[in-house]
C-alpha cells in the first residue's frame, strides 16, 4: 500500500491542477502492482461486510486520499538530506 500512496502522490505532483480523483484515475489506468494491491484491499475489505452494508466506492477513495495526504505530510516533515 505504501507504493500505492507513492504513485498516487507522484501523479498529484505531476498534475498540480488536477483533483485527487483525476490522479487516482491516471494511476488506475496504468495498472501494475500498486493497482493490484488497491483492488485486493478493496475486495477484501468489502467482503467483510454484508452485501446490504458494503462501503460505497467513494468511501474507499476518501480513505485513500486521507492516507495519501498523511504520507505527503509525513514526508514534508522529514528533513531533507
Amino acid at each position: 500500500m505504501d507504493q500505492l500512496y507513492y504513485v498516487v502522490n507522484a501523479a498529484r505532483d505531476l498534475a498540480l491542477d488536477s483533483d485527487f480523483q483525476a490522479c487516482y484515475d491516471i494511476v488506475m489506468a496504468s495498472g501494475g502492482l500498486e493497482v493490484e494491491a488497491w483492488i485486493n484491499f478493496t475486495v477484501f475489505t468489502a467482503i467483510c461486510f454484508d452485501l446490504d452494508h458494503q462501503p460505497e466506492p467513494e468511501q474507499f477513495l476518501f480513505v485513500l486520499e486521507e492516507c495519501c495526504d498523511a504520507r505527503r505530510d509525513q514526508q514534508a516533515a522529514q528533513p531533507s538530506e
